[in-house]
């Protein structure tokens, strides 16, 4: 293969084997059958490395081990990578990537997430672009811990570091059907191959529906279902002997029924127990609910499209890179926000603030481009190194309606000491308050980072970056009231803008105590830019920049292999502070809670993480990984409206956050004497500890510990052609949530995720 071909290919990763879950090694079949270590090449510091010589806590999932588990999304990356954690919001484009407790959770839209998503090499400029399902990929690694350097874009936190496969080399395709329980089922099918002596294509296309796991008892209708499809392009040109081009496209839609907000609990209180749980009636309350009575279904609409040009040149000791990407993405969200459907029963004041119907209605359109261009030393040298320039903008333009009624009764006499709304004899009044905002962010950098090889065994990393970050807006919101009305506050307009710029980077040590076995210690100074807490219910006081984030971490880790026992052991320690958190404060806007952006104060997340793959014999392998967190809210920075919260916050854990995290998998070829292939049966045991998913500390917003556990059986012929697979998932039927949100001292709401019961499903695919 000629050098430019290889180095692609290997920057590309095509010839990664990973473990599943954590891990830097997978036990691949050998020439009998049985399992093997092998070497992993990856790109996660955007140079061509084994994984065990770089020196940062990685974890590390191929995509047919995602395709195999039923690992479709991002919000499922838990049941793998113990250290991350998805939250889902109501729409797509609430909803939110942690790692290792920290991550931002925020409706603003001048505000970006902690945590990095990158796709081929494109930076997602928001959470919820990422919402699609996993289409024909590589692999995805997870880089846990600010990534102040290479990655300085968004990744505070960490990096979701996404690879989708290129095309092969030879003509090949695919097809492969999947049904589950609840009528879920999933088609896919691709085709890949050389067009031309120096052009090779791949194209790869989706279909997924789900009716939901709960239902609107309002008109029967299906709730937390969706229906999604898209497709993705994939061409690569070998200009010349040392020039390749890579060319990208994708279009994906989803059209979701939710999620839905079900209520969990209802308040003792006299209002609750004589208003609020008789208009329940269809329902029951309580942990396990799905279902909801809304007269206004909850519905998302999403349209992601994008194309990337990389060109690739190989200069012989380096190689440049170029990035060049454009995205757009549209997403329209409704929701029913008084989660009743015979609203308002009381009139509007006193002991029945609350008591009134209020529907929700959103859309935005966003647009980015991203530039990157990059220089990285190839082979082995004294230094090695990777340095590069890069420009990201982005503009959202958002439209937010919130429409309320409520009634004035006139001429009733009192019910419990509450006046009723009733037909004919009360008076309604519809206000709506209606907001056009458009939000711009601008972005700068450049950076590197070197790697000194002393000697063979011992070796300095030494990087930096410079940020320069701009963000303005433009608000306008309308109101039928000239004063607050539940859910809204009056007319307000206002413009804005704030710029700052940054320092991150990273130094650490290396030293190679044997051949498989390494230690390193680092330090990394991260860096998250100014805000703007732009949204709908914003005021005066909101129109003030959210200063930066910064952070400061330190990691030390062992990467251990032990070729002749099939054992690989990876382990980390870690403590990061963050200064100036970027965050939600929950607090009460004319008697309906709203979320408000702060800057928080002082958090540290701490822990210890260790990910295995053992390769126990020719037929048995286990891989796995566990990770203890500790992350904690230090010092908090209390809103006006709230002064002394901090008395309740300090010392508390930070929201997503659960303080034992694991995942354990074992996959065994079963000695059955089939004649046209091998059974294999794979088991897989989750495990989370009790978490928090307010960071005001509401006792009642807490998913308690819990388990799960999948398994997979599979027929794969012996020229693999062909694959069966029965899938079960949750086979204890162990019920969690994975989002509870006060409503003020009312009621609790949740989110339940269709992995949260029992199903069962069947998959098929061939080869060709």
């Amino acid at each position: 293969m000629q050098h430019a071909k290889h180095l692609r290919r290997l920057a590309a990763g095509t010839a990664m084997a990973v473990m599943g879950l954590s891990g830097s090694a997978v036990a691949q079949n050998s020439a009998d059958g049985g399992f093997l270590l092998e070497e992993i090449i990856v790109t996660a510091q955007k140079r061509v490395q084994n994984l065990q010589d770089v020196p940062v806590a990685i974890s590390v999932v191929t995509g047919d081990q995602l395709e195999q588990a039923n690992i479709n999304s991002a919000e499922q990356l838990f049941q793998r990578v113990p250290t991350i954690t998805f939250r889902k919001g109501n729409t797509n484009k609430d909803s939110a990537i942690s790692i290792r407790g920290v991550g931002t959770i925020s409706f603003a839209s001048g505000v970006e997430p902690s945590v990095s998503t990158v796709i081929d090499g494109v930076v997602y400029a928001r959470a919820g672009q990422q919402t699609a399902d996993f289409l024909d990929l590589e692999r995805v690694e997870v880089l846990r811990g600010p990534q102040g350097s290479i990655f300085g874009k968004n990744a505070s936190a960490g990096v979701v570091n996404i690879t989708t496969r290129s095309p092969s080399s030879t003509p090949k395709g695919f097809a492969e059907a999947s049904y589950y329980e609840g009528n879920e089922y999933r088609l896919k099918a691709g085709v890949s191959g050389p067009l031309s002596d120096k052009l090779s294509g791949l194209v790869t296309g989706f279909f997924s529906h789900f009716d939901g796991n709960g239902k609107n008892v309002f008109n029967g209708h299906d709730v937390n279902g969706y229906e999604r499809y898209g497709a993705r392009m994939k061409l690569v040109l070998d200009a010349t002997e040392n020039v390749t081009f890579t060319a990208i496209a994708d279009y994906a839609k989803g059209n979701d029924n939710g999620y839905a907000d079900s209520i969990g609990t209802v308040f003792p209180g006299a209002y609750q127990d004589q208003i609020f749980k008789p208009s329940l009636a269809p329902l029951t309350p309580g942990a396990k609910n799905k279902d909801i009575d809304n007269d206004l279904d909850p519905k998302t609409r999403d349209k992601n499209s994008g194309v990337s040009l990389q060109a690739d040149i190989d200069l012989g000791t380096a190689a440049i890179t170029s990035i060049t990407a454009y995205r757009h993405w549209y997403n329209y969200q409704q929701r029913d926000g008084d989660f009743r459907s015979d609203a308002p029963l009381y009139v509007a004041t006193g002991a029945a603030a609350s008591d009134v119907r209020s529907h929700d209605r959103g859309d935005l359109s966003f647009d980015q481009f991203t530039q990157e261009l990059r220089i990285a030393s190839t082979g082995q040298n004294f230094i090695d190194y990777v340095a590069g320039v890069y420009y990201y903008t982005t503009k959202e333009v958002d439209f937010f309606n919130r429409t309320v009624t409520a009634c004035t009764a006139t001429t009733l006499a009192a019910v419990n000491g509450l006046l009723p709304c009733r037909a004919g004899a009360s008076t309604f009044t519809t206000n709506e308050g209606n907001a056009d905002f458009t939000t711009k962010l601008k972005n700068y950098a450049a950076f590197g980072q070197a790697t000194v090889n002393f000697t063979d065994d011992f070796r300095a990393i030494l990087g930096g970056r410079y940020t320069e970050d701009k963000v303005s807006f433009d608000f306008a919101r309308r109101s039928t009231s000239t004063a607050a009305f539940p859910g809204v506050r009056p007319a307000f307009t206002a413009t804005g803008t704030t710029k700052q710029d940054g320092i991150s980077g990273n130094a650490g040590l290396q030293y190679d105590f044997a051949d498989d076995i390494i230690g390193y210690a680092t330090y990394t100074r991260g860096y998250k830019g100014p805000a703007l807490n732009v949204f709908f219910n914003m005021i005066g006081t909101d129109t003030l920049p959210i200063s930066e984030e910064t952070s400061n971490a330190y990691e030390a880790g062992l990467k251990t292999r032990f070729p002749e026992a099939g054992l690989m052991l990876n382990l980390a320690a870690f403590k990061t502070v963050y200064d100036g958190y970027q965050a939600n404060n929950l607090e009460l806007v004319a008697g309906q809670v709203v979320t408000r952006l702060t800057n928080a104060g002082s958090v540290s997340t701490r822990g210890l993480e260790a990910d295995f793959t053992w390769a126990a014999s020719r037929d048995l392998e286990f891989n796995g990984g566990v990770s203890y967190t500790k992350a904690r809210i230090d010092k908090f920075k209390c809103p006006t409206t709230n002064p002394t919260c901090a008395d309740a916050i300090n010392g508390k854990p930070l929201p997503f956050s659960a303080k034992w995290k694991g995942s354990v998998t074992a996959d065994w070829r079963l000695p059955v004497d089939l004649p046209n292939g091998d059974l294999n049966l794979s088991n897989t045991v989750q495990f989370t500890s009790k978490q928090g998913f307010d960071i005001n500390q509401n006792p009642n917003a807490v998913q308690s510990g819990y388990s799960t556990w999948d398994a997979v059986l599979a027929w794969t012929s012996d020229d693999d052609k062909y694959r069966l697979s029965l899938i079960a998932k949750n086979i204890t039927d162990k019920q969690y949530v994975i989002l509870r949100i006060p409503n003020g001292t009312a009621f609790m709401r949740q989110i339940t995720p269709r992995d949260s019961e029992r199903y069962f499903g069947a998959s098929a695919r061939v080869n060709f």
